[in-house]
């Protein structure tokens, strides 16, 4: 009924916007004359006229590109992207030199518009695959692209096929509808394999292509923890021109619209062209904005972790409690936010599972509540196996991560070693912040109540973090360094100081005054990870726990549909995100509170710009979120234990121990996903063909200078605009005019990918050539989304 209304609804649009379109007015102002209602979706070609008309900002478009390069000079990995180490599948990016190409284009008028420069941006920075790395322009988040059909994919066989998600229920029970349904062979007319794989990696943003591809489909643990689609097919930051034709194995074709979503909190109407639509949604000075909302945010999380309450390491019941989702069964524990759950298998009566959706928790002492509650019930009821489910985990609280291990093994110490990029920036901050840390405390609140303090200042003030032995440093150049590889110069060795941290932020099992004692509930041959490549940040630094610590064995669910090993593990590894509006803040108060001497040293070497350049890059970026505006950079590298090479796990190749495949009943039943994780660990043991024993797998030897296998490139024939990074200087060196390069290709019948050959004009000028992240919203009654199995 929904649908039908809003195609509907659509149809009234289409027939406004033809009848406007005859009387020449700008596509803003028709876009205006739409948005009555509180309209949220529009014509996808509208759009992106008005996004397009929106005139160039030249002046300030160069001041925010120096703005950028300060934030990355606190890329914790800048140096390893651009030369990149054996361990990483997807080409290096020198993001530097691409700040610098955008900078020459700009001052040679490459560009005729602001939306063409602002996404050359967002598609620079998302050529990293890195999940920390982020800069989304405020122009690039008023619209985004969707389809408008349910769609899917599906496995008959030893590898998958893709099936419409709409004959999800015909595949699960064959013969109850009176059709067999009929594999997809084709998107836009081209080979249904290359068409997915080449837009996973151009709307992806984890480092592994097998991650990227299984984000194009449907995710049932991100249903249950969202109530929403986010996958890529469902929705896109790049125009995908209005339809995209699917062609079955039948002979059938579907067209799926595609439509603009409106993403904005700010009013469409009045606006008349597109210097209106520049004025009101591309010129907004954040920081007054930004400050009133750190200053009233009120009781900061940590404070209101610690007023809860922790239970102790006692049984519930199993009569379960209501469902997350009808894939689901009902769990015997589960925090209000769906984030962690805890269930028991019927068909193997000595399985429990724990299913961690997501470290980012509403409240991080029930979070860990139902981790124990689950343990205690598990360990009553004789249950000796753990399956911890950690698919489409992308992260969140770093020490819920250190929590869920200490209770997992309450002896252990979780080791979570990391280091910094030793920049001159950064050195000059934390030397002077160490020296001035009481003053900037006591003359700037703001900066605590912005989640400052504490970790945050870990890399500036030398008394925060530890040593790798777990000791205190004794100054700030003891800290600092640098420590020299060959891939630059990085800060020491530091480890989070876990009792302040358990005492002032979130509770740690054994640390400060979290006294709770609880046994050992497994033992680590005894519990295996599920992972489907999406795991990423907290949820990674949680699985090097658990496999290099501890040697836990890791299966992996899905991928491209090949034979061979792949990663369970395939976001950024990095050990800790942090907002640019929060190093901004940082230096800025820091400069204020420094001494004369020192201001005046710090102005000889960056410069008195610095300052308002940094700002103009926050006014760009688009508000909202917890780091305040969508700009964050991978700040901390996470190093794994007796790493010579100081090597950042995201720049390493990690097998998982064994592979496995999506089948009709595992969408419709996550349960059959945890007893094939369980079969395939301790049952028949059966994997994907070559899956198994990879050298830099737990079971293979955990070998980290282990190559990748070389199908893990493969890209099935993909058009080349999936493996960028490396090639933007090149791409946007042969472009030819600055109307060309705004975005994606697109072919008459919405192929969002240029032709196979390379050779379009389109190719050339550089539409395709970089990759972009996906898009998390809520549109799930008007998203495409695809099934894989």
């Amino acid at each position: 009924m929904l649908l039908r209304a809003t195609l509907v609804a659509l149809a009234a649009i289409v027939d406004l916007v033809h009848a406007q379109d005859e009387s020449n007015q700008p596509p803003c102002s028709q876009l205006s004359a739409l948005s009555t209602n509180n309209a949220t979706i529009f014509p996808a070609d509208l759009a992106y006229s008005c996004l397009r008309s929106v005139p160039l900002a030249k002046e300030g478009d160069l001041v925010q590109l120096s703005g950028l390069r300060t934030f990355l000079e606190f890329q914790s990995d800048l140096t390893y992207l651009e030369d990149p180490t054996i361990g990483r599948i997807y080409p290096g990016v020198d993001l530097l030199a691409g700040l610098d190409k955008l900078t020459s284009l700009l001052e040679d008028d490459f560009y005729d518009n602001e939306y063409s420069f602002q996404l050359d941006i967002f598609k620079l920075l998302s050529s990293a695959y890195d999940g920390h790395l982020l800069y989304i322009p405020d122009i690039v988040d008023v619209f985004a692209f969707g389809r408008l059909l349910n769609e899917d994919l599906d496995d008959q066989g030893d590898t998958p096929d893709v099936y419409a998600y709409s004959d999800e229920a015909a595949l699960t029970n064959p013969g109850d509808f009176g059709y067999s349904p009929s594999p997809i062979i084709q998107i836009n007319g081209e080979d249904v394999l290359t068409w997915l794989n080449s837009y996973a990696s151009q709307n992806g943003r984890s480092q592994d292509p097998d991650a990227n591809y299984n984000q194009v489909f449907v995710s049932v643990p991100a249903l249950a923890f969202q109530g929403t689609e986010t996958s890529y097919f469902a929705l896109s930051r790049f125009y995908q021109g209005e339809n995209t034709v699917l062609t079955f194995a039948n002979e059938s074709t579907r067209d799926v619209m595609t439509r603009a979503h409106y993403l904005s909190d700010k009013s469409l109407e009045g606006l008349t062209d597109g210097a209106s639509f520049f004025d009101r949604f591309c010129n907004n000075n954040l920081t007054e904005t930004i400050l009133a909302q750190a200053n009233s945010s009120g009781t900061t999380p940590s404070q209101t972790t610690l007023n809860d309450t922790a239970v102790p390491y006692e049984p519930v019941s199993t009569e379960g409690v209501a469902s997350p989702h009808p894939a689901y069964p009902r769990p015997i524990v589960i925090s209000e936010d769906k984030s962690v759950a805890g269930y028991f298998s019927n068909a193997n009566p000595d399985l429990a599972i724990l299913a961690v959706t997501s470290f980012s928790s509403l409240s991080l002492i029930e979070f860990e509540n139902v981790v124990r509650q689950l343990l205690a019930t598990a360990s009553e009821n004789n249950r000796t196996k753990l399956v911890i489910d950690l698919r489409g985990n992308g992260g969140g609280t770093i020490f819920l991560a250190y929590d869920i291990f200490r209770q997992l093994f309450p002896t252990e110490t979780p080791y979570g070693a990391g280091n910094y990029r030793a920049g001159e920036l950064h050195n000059f901050t934390g030397r002077v912040a160490s020296e001035n840390i009481e003053q900037l405390r006591s003359a700037y609140p703001e900066l605590v109540n912005a989640g400052v303090d504490g970790v945050v200042l870990n890399s500036f003030n030398y008394r925060e973090p530890l040593t790798e032995n777990n000791e205190q440093f004794t100054s700030w150049e003891d800290f600092f360094g640098p420590q020299q590889n060959d891939r630059g110069e990085f800060t020491s060795l530091n480890r989070f100081n876990l009792t302040d941290i358990s005492a002032t932020t979130v509770p740690i099992l054994g640390y400060a005054e979290d006294n709770i004692t609880q046994p050992q509930t497994f033992s680590p041959e005894d519990i295996v990870l599920l992972h489907d490549g999406n795991c990423a940040s907290t949820c990674a630094i949680f699985s090097e726990f658990m496999t290099s610590q501890m040697s836990t064995r890791s299966v992996v669910v899905g991928g491209r549909p090949q034979t061979g090993p792949m990663q369970g593990v395939g976001g950024v590894k990095g050990s800790q995100v942090q907002g640019m509006f929060i190093l901004s803040t940082i230096v800025t108060a820091v400069l204020a509170a420094a001494p004369l001497p020192d201001q005046l040293d710090f102005i000889t070497k960056f410069g008195t710009d610095l300052v308002s350049a940094t700002q103009q890059a926050l006014n760009r970026a688009s508000a909202g979120g917890s780091l305040i505006v969508k700009a964050s950079v991978n700040f901390r590298n996470n190093i794994r234990q007796g790493d010579e090479s100081e090597t950042p796990l995201q720049h390493i190749y990690e097998a998982a121990d064994c592979r496995f495949f999506y089948t009709p009943k595992m969408y419709a039943d996550q349960a059959a996903v945890w007893d094939q994780a369980y079969d395939s660990t301790w049952g028949s043991m059966e994997c994907v063909e070559g899956s198994t024993e990879h050298p830099s797998s737990v079971t293979g030897g955990s070998d980290i200078t282990a190559e990748p296998p070389e199908m893990a490139r493969n890209f099935f024939g993909g058009n080349g605009s999936i493996v960028l990074g490396a090639e933007f200087d090149s791409v946007l060196r042969n472009t030819s005019s600055g109307s060309s390069s705004s975005g994606n290709s697109t072919t008459p019948g919405g192929n969002s990918t240029a032709e196979s050959n390379g050779d379009s004009e389109d190719s050339k000028s550089g539409t395709n050539a970089l990759v972009a992240p996906s898009i998390r919203a809520s549109f799930l009654a008007l998203s495409g989304i695809l099934l894989f199995l």
